[in-house]
């Protein structure tokens, strides 16, 4: 049976939906779930893993795609590869084994899975005939999954459980079998050779644009803090007497539903360089509430700044892609794309894991008001690039 266009935009959606609902079910668990097994002190080193072995791989096959290989299919393979390797890292946990096994078969699917966003990327903003209005509606699907992934895992009780991820693994494998039906998004760079091009490295030359050198390394700063929200928030949610952290945590996903809509409405109409000063602004203003709750106390006030994840991610993330993609040349979309996903999820997530670790370790201690110096370490943080930002790009192009 062959497959209409509409068809395979259906399955698009899908895609994206069963993409994002695995991490919705382990990656805001995974404090928690290491906590249980005794292994809490291997958090910053396997947040840190994760995007370091996702720097092998994310330039190598966002080239691939550009120059040899259908994206779809590549994403396919990664997707269903992936997921053996996420199921056996949380398998290990289950049975007993020491944490180092979790920490490698975590690595391994980060190596193969860490390209996957950047790819799926490319096949949306290729395959929409209307990127700046249907793209938005597409994330969405993402938006979903995450959502429904964290609800599922609180409905069932596993929130400090390893069959979390093991339950992530299987709808892994199921969306990396549909990938194959996805619209075929063939490679673009057929002139392109040598051992630079092969690894994906001409990429970096965008970094000589200072348009988009900017954008590229705010992104990068703004990312160190906000690793955070995943790796700390949901400690924090605990601490203030959560009972179902992984559900809460999902509100920001909830919101994010509705700034995809306003997104997908407005971006037409305005420059997405302003919505990517207001991410950095409630980014800002996100971290500063979080402390705002270490001092009262109230645990709504930690539901309110995780309501501000949808926003921020919506005109960091979604938009800040739709932003690169106006400004790189047809012959390196996906390559422009996975340096976008090096940068703010390998080297930030690096650097943010360990930071983070770090300044946790010497702000917080059994009192619920020592969180406050915590974040409003983050707040300081998230000034710099908001402020690189503004200055380097705001009034400086006439590109939208």
């Amino acid at each position: 049976m062959t497959l209409t266009t509409t068809h395979r935009r259906i399955i698009m959606w899908l895609v994206m939906f069963l993409m994002f609902m695995p991490p919705g079910m382990w990656v805001t668990s995974l404090p928690n779930i290491l906590e249980t097994y005794e292994a809490r002190w291997v958090l910053p080193y396997v947040s840190a893993l994760t995007p370091l072995m996702a720097i092998f791989s994310a330039l190598l096959f966002g080239a691939l795609s550009d120059r040899k290989v259908n994206a779809e299919k590549l994403l396919g393979v990664l997707g269903v590869v992936g997921a053996f390797f996420l199921w056996l890292g949380f398998a290990s946990l289950d049975r007993g084994w020491h944490p180092g096994w979790y920490l490698f078969f975590q690595g391994c699917n980060a190596l193969i899975s860490g390209p996957m966003f950047a790819l799926m990327t490319k096949v949306k903003l290729v395959n929409l005939s209307n990127a700046a209005k249907s793209f938005p509606l597409y994330s969405m699907g993402g938006t979903i999954g995450w959502l429904s992934g964290g609800c599922i895992v609180s409905w069932l009780a596993l929130d400090q459980s390893a069959h979390a991820g093991q339950l992530a693994a299987y709808v892994r494998f199921v969306m990396g079998f549909l990938c194959f039906l996805l619209p075929a998004t063939p490679p673009t760079d057929h002139e392109s050779k040598g051992w630079k091009a092969t690894l994906g490295l001409n990429a970096f030359s965008l970094l000589k644009v200072r348009e988009l050198r900017v954008f590229y390394i705010a992104s990068m700063l703004f990312a160190i803090p906000c690793i955070s929200f995943f790796m700390i928030v949901p400690t924090m949610l605990k601490d203030f007497g959560s009972l179902h952290p992984t559900a809460q945590m999902t509100l920001g996903q909830a919101v994010e539903i509705g700034a995809m809509f306003f997104l997908s409405f407005v971006a037409g109409r305005a420059r997405i360089r302003w919505f990517v000063i207001v991410g950095l602004v409630l980014g800002v203003t996100r971290f500063a509430l979080f402390a705002l709750a270490g001092e009262l106390g109230v645990l709504a006030v930690i539901w309110l700044g995780i309501a501000l994840h949808g926003p921020i991610y919506t005109f960091m993330m979604v938009a800040g892609r739709m932003f690169l993609d106006k400004r790189v040349p047809g012959t390196m979309r996906g390559q422009a794309q996975a340096l976008f996903q090096l940068l703010v999820t390998s080297v930030a997530g690096v650097t943010g894991a360990f930071f983070c670790e770090v300044v946790y370790q010497h702000q917080v201690t059994d009192e619920l008001s020592s969180w406050t110096g915590f974040w409003l370490v983050m707040v300081g943080f998230a000034m710099i690039p908001l402020v690189y930002f503004f200055v380097g790009v705001i009034g400086r192009s006439e590109k939208p």
